[in-house]
């Protein structure tokens, strides 16, 4: 079993980006476990596959001068068929918990960057996940954001099969006006399906409002692969913090 070593730390491991000690542990597994180097292989074989296509060089050449798209086709960019995981109209109680002080310099906040938060739902109430966290179809994942002083933000994920979802705004063709307060948590919670693999969630900043449709052309384009990227290749001026989980099949 490999489940204890997600897509996300073999990625940190390839870029050479762990710490030395977990950095030795994983090559130490490598050695002894097969079905590890082969997930390791293909996560070789997908980023050459990205740069041998040239994929992300098109994308970078043709955002900027991409229009803003009227409301309506927005939303059939971002329409997801009812196979793939579904925003769920049910939301559960997250409890509060104590936020480390930050020194404010006018509208942005020194020390902090714009980042994301994962709570999963459960029969106790609700846990907070970690980056790379373990995660199983079904879980009821509720996201929430740190803004760091950024006043404008879009939330979509990309899952295993590469589709894309958009959390936030719900239902704009404009970047959302952030919220200041230290955590922010979405409205609406998400239920996970059987995608496979990893889910990973994109977190797009802005100090201006910035059109929605281009970010989900450019994340569609480079989950052509089935393989949500470690980044996206957004307009200049644009900002982007992630958080996965790791899918686990049920058995």
């Amino acid at each position: 079993m490999t489940a204890d070593i997600p897509d996300v730390l073999l990625e940190r491991y390839r870029l050479e980006e762990l710490p030395p000690d977990e950095a030795a542990r994983i090559a130490d597994r490598l050695r002894r476990d097969e079905t590890l180097r082969r997930r390791l292989e293909a996560l070789d074989r997908s980023d050459a596959e990205i740069h041998r296509s040239g994929a992300l060089d098109r994308i970078a050449e043709r955002l900027p001068r991409v229009n803003p798209a009227p409301r309506r086709r927005f939303v059939i960019l971002v329409a997801v068929p009812a196979a793939v995981a579904a925003m769920a109209v049910m939301a559960f109680i997250v409890a509060p918990r104590l936020e480390t002080p930050a020194v404010s310099d006018g509208d942005r906040i020194k020390g902090l960057a714009p980042s994301l938060t994962v709570y999963r739902r459960t029969t106790q109430g609700s846990e907070m996940l970690a980056d790379g966290a373990v995660a199983r179809p079904g879980d009821l994942l509720r996201v929430g954001y740190r803004a760091a002083g950024k006043p404008y933000g879009l939330i979509l994920s990309i899952d295993g099969r590469g589709s894309v979802t958009v959390h936030l705004p719900p239902h704009a063709d404009r970047a959302a006006a952030l919220k200041r307060d230290a955590t922010v948590l979405l409205d609406e919670a998400y239920e996970l399906d059987d995608a496979p693999q990893v889910e990973r969630f994109y977190f797009i900043t802005g100090d201006t409002p910035f059109a929605v449709a281009p970010i989900v052309e450019a994340a569609r384009a480079a989950a052509a692969n089935h393989t949500p990227p470690l980044a996206l290749v957004l307009p200049r001026g644009l900002e982007q913090s992630t958080f996965s989980v790791q899918k686990e099949a049920r058995p």
